[in-house]
């Protein structure tokens, strides 16, 4: 399998300090065929998977098995994560606008800095998962588990978190101006949050 989330190996290029990406030699900046190297991603097998940078931007990963991968950096734009396993997955500063994740298990995960403007979380499992600095304009939250996860700092302005488990989650210092939060369950930390137009 090559590099891994806990044993990554180092680029091949030249003068590169990056770690190679599962499955090549190379990071993605130094891959000479990016196409064939998506291509050549099973999504059932990703597990642990060093997948820093890459673009899957409209991939299909359908119920992909991303568990532990880190994808640091990666652009997700569009893409299909339904019902996908991205528990304790690295996605921080990753770009996941319009991206699909109904029903997607992110127990754990690191989504900070991330753009999720627009996504789909819809029933998704984010338990304890990290989305400190988040920006998620818009995006659909609705019926998902947020039971102490960290969206501290985070920018959600309209986003939908309608029948969302909040227990114990932590919005602190975020923005939730004309965010939807009815029907939401549990008592969460509001602290200093700006809920300017919000609906509860």
């Amino acid at each position: 399998m090559g590099s891994t989330h806990y044993h990554a190996e180092q680029c091949s290029a030249a003068g590169c300090d990056k770690n190679a990406l599962t499955g090549a030699a190379r990071c993605w900046e130094h891959l000479d065929d990016h196409g064939a190297f998506v291509a050549s991603l099973d999504p059932q097998r990703l597990a642990g998977a060093w997948l820093v940078g890459v673009d899957l931007s409209g991939a299909d990963l359908k119920g992909a098995n991303l568990a532990g991968a880190r994808l640091s950096g990666a652009t997700l734009v569009s893409a299909e994560l339904v019902e996908a396993d991205l528990r304790r997955a690295f996605l921080d500063g990753a770009d996941l606008r319009g991206a699909n994740l109904f029903g997607a298990n992110l127990e754990f995960a690191v989504l900070g800095g991330t753009d999720v403007s627009e996504a789909i979380f819809r029933g998704a499992d984010l338990r304890r998962a990290n989305l400190v600095g988040a920006r998620g304009h818009h995006a659909d939250f609705s019926d998902t588990d947020l039971y102490y996860a960290r969206p501290g700092n985070a920018d959600f302005e309209g986003a939908n978190f309608s029948g969302a488990n909040i227990m114990r989650t932590i919005f602190r210092r975020a923005n939730l101006k004309d965010a939807i939060l009815t029907g939401t369950t549990g008592a969460a930390n509001f602290e200093n949050a700006n809920l300017e137009g919000a609906r509860r």
